[in-house]
């Protein structure tokens, strides 16, 4: 599977992005109409998967993707994608699905993406200016992020808040009632990023609408559902969290695996 790395000059924050070419169904992927940086912009708005380094908060859980789509003829078709997330005191992560696996190591400075089938893995240093970064493997697809922005409360929210400027779609944060996701207490926020007419073709605004619910205490994102007329709807929800410290080698490469070089 051909891995890609895009580099993001045009956001003033170090941000950089991987991803297989098996695209996650989590975020909304780019418009119909082409790659210029108005697209891409707008794919960053809102980073996939959990966020680190969390500190002294080690923990285990399941990560479960869902998307519903309608067809124009009213055929509905469902996916959904179960992944594992670890986190240990250090802020180390780890995401695995049964094709790939991410491993965010902010202690070596190192993220590393793993191919089980294979046994090779990729090995990329974390960008110098880095304060956060998010790890996502699902299904066969693969995603990280990177910020030097400090960002505040749910990283993804503020992360949008700040960018959402730049560019032409129109973005709207609300917060929503509190409520408990699995047993967790949450603070709920609502994002709308309004796409323009003639963006794309489209002959009126499309609305893309993005529901968080993010956990103070544990800083993890627990639930997210994004809903895009183009693509349907798609949802993450963190579930069977274990506040444990997980095995120390599942932040280690094994060693039988191979290092191999990126493909351009």
């Amino acid at each position: 599977m051909r891995t890609t790395i895009a580099t993001l000059a045009f956001l003033p924050a170090a941000l950089w992005g991987q991803q297989s070419a098996a695209r996650s169904h989590f975020q909304q992927p780019g418009y119909v109409g082409g790659r210029e940086p108005y697209t891409r912009q707008v794919e960053v708005l809102i980073p996939r998967g959990q966020r680190g380094p969390v500190r002294g908060k080690p923990l285990s859980a399941a990560e479960v993707y869902r998307t519903t789509q309608t067809l124009s003829d009213g055929t509905q078709v469902d996916r959904s994608n179960t992944s594992l997330f670890y986190r240990d005191a250090e802020g180390r992560m780890r995401s695995e699905s049964p094709a790939r696996v991410l491993i965010f190591d902010p202690v070596a400075g190192f993220t590393y993406q793993l191919n089980p089938k294979e046994k090779t893995y990729q090995k990329d240093p974390v960008p110098p200016r880095s304060s956060s970064e998010w790890i996502a493997a699902e299904g066969n697809g693969t995603h990280v992020s990177s910020t030097s922005a400090e960002l505040n409360g749910d990283p993804g929210t503020s992360y949008a808040q700040r960018y959402g400027d730049r560019g032409d779609a129109a973005l709207v944060t609300e917060e929503l009632p509190p409520q408990t996701v699995g047993g967790v207490p949450a603070k709920g926020s609502r994002i709308t990023i309004t796409i323009p007419a003639g963006t794309f073709g489209n002959n009126r605004e499309v609305k893309v609408v993005n529901e968080r619910w993010y956990s103070d205490d544990l800083q993890v994102l627990l639930k997210s559902s994004n809903s895009d007329p183009r693509y349907g709807t798609t949802t993450y929800e963190l579930t069977r969290i274990v506040r444990a410290p997980p095995d120390p080698a599942l932040f280690q490469v094994p060693a039988d695996y191979r290092l191999v070089n990126r493909r351009n």
